[in-house]
């Protein structure tokens, strides 16, 4: 016999969410899901009125589920949906595809940085160079790059991106163990603009399970890509990923307690050595982005990799 769903106690559930202990059925799930992103939103001051909002949209559950939660939730913000093209043969193409698709059903602007045509490069080509056994992270870095430019240009006031409860506290594990606290430190719901940007970055989805985007765009039908990247089977962020799976199974809060330690109190610890200059910043010469030097350390990746293309062909 099915069970009623814990909070309406009349439609059949859908969903076991093990932290809560509670039976949902479709329409409270919705109701959870956005309720949790809307608190977010308002207890980081993410948004504000009149502001013009860029969302990072791959074609992928969590920016799927982002611009669609906040279209819900704010619909008298101005969006665009800023799709990076990798130039991944099928990956990419359908990517773009079910990321434009979204768009238009919500009519959102729809903005597409295509690698080869703005960099001259793609992410396959990576793969021939001395950063091909690091093309995820190599990608990561172009991928941060690349939404900043797109932001810059499009004169954006705020970037949100789709990073969830999983992705922030991997990225701390890892950065921890490789001592980069700085990255760390970045990982804050909100990072104010570093200029030449002028921009907020924000992140509603960033104490929200990715197993629940998952039902989210399921459940609701929401268009999102059906192919993997090539690039990823082996990527380390999914194995760590597991590492808090096989955690949670056994502490179902483990996620929060985390999350709550880092935002309550290893931040501000932080603040205390990165909330300051970090030193003198220039304007990257070649990207117009902000950098140390004359370049930024992106802008070196891609050039390097645009000769080696050159001497290969």
């Amino acid at each position: 016999m099915p069970v009623k769903c814990s909070r309406c106690r009349e439609a059949d559930s859908e969903i076991y969410i093990k932290y809560l202990r509670q039976y949902l059925c479709l329409n409270c799930f919705n109701s959870f899901f956005e309720s949790r992103v809307k608190k977010t939103v308002e207890k980081y001051r993410m948004l504000s009125k009149g502001d013009y909002v860029g969302v990072g949209l791959s074609g992928g559950k969590d920016s799927a589920a982002l611009m669609t939660v906040l279209k819900k939730l704010y619909p008298d913000k101005r969006y665009v949906a800023i799709h990076l093209h990798h130039g991944i043969d099928e990956y990419s193409e359908d990517s773009y595809f079910k990321a434009k698709e979204l768009a238009e059903s919500l009519d959102i602007e729809f903005h597409v940085f295509k690698y080869g045509d703005e960099l001259g490069i793609t992410i396959p080509d990576i793969k021939k160079t001395r950063y091909g056994r690091k093309i995820c992270s190599t990608c990561g870095f172009i991928r941060r790059w690349a939404l900043a430019k797109a932001a810059r240009e499009l004169g954006v006031d705020i970037l949100a991106t789709g990073h969830n409860l999983d992705d922030t506290l991997e990225v701390m594990m890892s950065s921890f163990i490789a001592g980069d606290y700085e990255s760390i430190y970045r990982l804050r719901p909100v990072l104010p603009p570093f200029p030449p940007n002028n921009y907020w970055k924000v992140k509603p989805l960033i104490n929200t399970p990715e197993y629940e985007v998952l039902l989210y765009v399921s459940f609701n039908r929401i268009p999102v890509k059906s192919l993997n990247c090539p690039f990823g089977d082996d990527a380390r962020s999914m194995r760590r990923k597991e590492v808090l799976r096989f955690w949670e199974d056994r502490e179902p809060m483990i996620k929060f307690q985390l999350f709550s330690s880092f935002t309550k109190k290893l931040i501000p610890l932080l603040d205390r050595v990165y909330g300051g200059e970090s030193g003198e910043v220039k304007v990257c010469k070649l990207c117009g982005g902000p950098t140390l030097s004359d370049i930024c350390s992106t802008c070196r990746r891609i050039e390097y990799v645009k000769n080696k293309v050159r001497v290969k062909s």
